[in-house]
């Protein structure tokens, strides 16, 4: 009698096997790893790993503060896929490493902040800035300085997003051009105050891009697709629910809510790739080979693979 419940019981478990969804087999999740920036304009990204693990794909964020070293890591192949600073990819594109825009990541997200009594870019003559070396932020300064006719004439002191509120707060610089959420971190704390709002030049708000290396999107065009799709996905969801981007912030950067409902502000999420988008790129492109940090433009049909968006 035993015998016969056991086989019966072995029978049935054969004819109707259990449903398991892909998310449940860890071993058929295929890692990828993408770079991402200490900064909220890459906030999408935070949401992108719930989004593939139903296609397969366990996602990785490896975060570097350094934009070079960002875009490096993508070209080398130490991580797959990555967001990446429009002006580093270039920079890296242009010296013999194929890298290729597959969307817009996100537009704005900076800000130039000085101290209480800097009344306007002539009372930074003879005083420090600080800005990231090879960033957006440099680039549009730079614009900004020759706009005012103060370039050459203020002090560049490079450093890393995150490390510019404390020297900006103690007033070893007289101001920063400094991305979010630390723009938004040194303002509410009454450490600066605006003095630019940095959309006005030719680039307009160009700063993020969804991108990758050549090889890698050659090697794997349906693993491309994926991860755009989920970029795109995740970048509508921050852009139609502002509180999505606010709880990020507060989670991911251990900000306050009053900092992260003001960097959120000056966040423009988007990944529409088209002409605004190709536009501003380009118009960065020229921008900063007049300043000598780009030698020549990329190979615009092979820089731009804009249609997996």
């Amino acid at each position: 009698m035993l015998r016969r419940h056991l086989i019966a019981t072995a029978a049935a478990s054969f004819a109707a096997p259990a449903i398991v969804s892909r998310t449940s087999l860890g071993q058929n999740l295929r890692k990828v790893k993408m770079g991402s920036a200490f900064t909220t304009t890459t906030n999408a990204a935070f949401l992108m790993p719930a989004l593939l693990k139903p296609e397969g794909i366990d996602l990785e964020l490896v975060m570097f503060p350094s934009l070079v070293q960002r875009m490096q890591a993508v070209a080398s192949g130490d991580v797959d896929i990555g967001n990446g600073g429009l002006s580093a990819t270039m920079q890296v594109a242009t010296k013999g490493f194929p890298m290729q825009v597959l969307a817009n990541g996100c537009d704005g997200g900076w800000m130039v902040l000085a101290q209480p009594s800097i009344k306007s870019f002539q009372d930074l003559k003879g005083k420090k800035i600080a800005v990231q070396n090879g960033s957006i932020g440099l680039v549009s300064l730079n614009w900004k300085l020759k706009q005012e006719g103060v370039y050459g004439q203020v002090e560049m002191a490079f450093m890393d997003n995150q490390d510019q509120p404390i020297p900006l707060m103690r007033g070893d610089v007289a101001a920063i051009c400094c991305f979010e959420p630390y723009a938004a971190l040194a303002e509410q704390n009454g450490w600066g105050k605006r003095l630019w709002v940095p959309y006005d030049s030719p680039m307009g708000k160009t700063n993020l891009g969804f991108v990758a290396s050549a090889a890698f999107v050659k090697k794997d065009p349906e693993l491309t697709k994926k991860m755009v799709a989920a970029h795109v996905k995740a970048t509508k969801e921050m852009a139609s629910n502002p509180a999505i981007a606010i709880e990020t912030t507060i989670k991911q950067f251990k900000m306050t809510k009053e900092v992260a409902e003001l960097s959120t502000k000056n966040l423009f999420f988007t990944s529409e790739s088209g002409p605004t988008f190709v536009g501003g790129l380009k118009a960065l492109a020229k921008m900063m080979m007049d300043d000598k940090m780009l030698e020549k433009e990329p190979n615009w049909d092979e820089f731009l693979n804009l249609g997996y968006v």
